[in-house]
């Protein structure tokens, strides 16, 4: 999936200059599983040039208007973690994998997070919280194994 998005990118004009992949796309970018679409956001500017294309068509999610195909969801904000959050916004909370902006893991996390603590949690939000808990222990257990003395101190 992560070359198809590179891919799909490039034809739309979009790029980690334009666009975040948001929610567990980040997830299929580090191999931890599979995502069935793409949710991006998208700047204003680029929004209103790809509503023009007529491979799109309009439809509401979650009160908002996006812009969706057999594979992306595009919009130009994410409400999550309390906040309505425009690309912007979400440039500090995310990373680049392979020239494709997703947003960060930590940031995926706290979303699932609260989203089962307020009851809108799913069981895929429930797996994806137990994923990235063991992917993170993973993640530190390899840091710990590969430091070096000088990193020691």
């Amino acid at each position: 999936m992560k070359m198809e998005i590179k891919n799909k990118f490039g034809e739309l004009g979009l790029n980690s200059n334009n666009v975040v992949v948001i929610g567990s796309g980040i997830l299929s970018a580090l191999n931890l599983r599979e995502s069935k679409d793409i949710d991006v956001v998208t700047t204003e500017k680029k929004y209103k040039e790809l509503s023009d294309d007529n491979r799109f068509h309009k439809e509401q999610n979650h009160k908002r208007e996006i812009l969706a195909d057999d594979l992306f969801e595009i919009g130009t904000s994410w409400t999550v973690v309390g906040k309505n959050w425009k690309f912007e916004d979400l440039l500090n909370n995310s990373t680049i994998i392979d020239s494709v902006r997703y947003n960060s893991v930590e940031f995926l996390l706290n979303a699932k997070r609260r989203w089962i603590a307020d009851g809108e949690g799913r069981q895929k939000d429930i797996d994806d919280v137990k994923l990235i808990e063991q992917f993170s222990e993973r993640f530190l257990f390899l840091y710990w194994e590969m430091r070096t003395p000088e990193m020691i101190g």
